[in-house]
């Protein structure tokens, strides 16, 4: 008897410790979803207010995202001066380490880039935020994925500054698939 006691107590004291934790993870969740949310919300609006001349952007809820497998479109804002913005999270050296807002003129050259959150490597791929002028500064006023490819990236951060160009590629593309929306509303 005490041996099937020394065999089943271990997995039940564990069963009993997993479920503790769970409740106490769901709590936390639940605690602190809406502080997140509204983080996430007003880091996205800080990014959307420093791109150049930016007014007040109204979200465009419908809106067709080029397929892609290193960049994701989230949202689609348009301001009251003919600027559109494409929120977009594109993989650099980390899957999904670079969430920016891409301005776009009504001509459809890029405006300028406003970064959300950069989570590549400190001191070399975060050098696409903390340095604009080693390569976003250089995209600004292009229109061709030619002209984004022909730009050079940041030595050291290769694929920081290929996850950048391949962002703003696609926010010309979401930019140009959804052109008649954009400037018609």
């Amino acid at each position: 008897m005490a041996n099937i006691k020394n065999l089943l107590m271990p997995p039940v004291v564990l069963a009993g410790v997993c479920a503790v934790c769970c409740v106490l993870l769901a709590a936390a969740n639940s605690i602190t979803k809406d502080k997140i949310t509204a983080a996430e919300n007003a880091a996205v609006q800080e990014s959307l207010s420093g791109l150049p001349s930016a007014g007040t952007f109204e979200e465009i809820t419908n809106f067709n995202a080029p397929y892609t497998e290193k960049v994701t479109v989230s949202a689609l804002y348009k301001d009251e001066n003919h600027q559109t913005a494409v929120l977009v999270t594109a993989d650099g050296y980390n899957k999904g380490g670079i969430q920016a807002a891409v301005g776009i003129d009504k001509d459809g050259s890029i405006t300028g880039i406003s970064f959300v959150s950069v989570t590549e490597t400190p001191g070399l791929g975060t050098k696409i935020q903390s340095n604009p002028e080693l390569l976003a500064d250089s995209l600004t006023d292009l229109s061709s994925a030619d002209d984004i490819d022909a730009c050079d990236g940041i030595t050291g951060a290769t694929f920081s500054s290929k996850g950048l160009k391949n962002a703003v590629k696609c926010a010309l593309e979401t930019f140009e698939l959804n052109k008649e929306v954009i400037l018609d509303e």
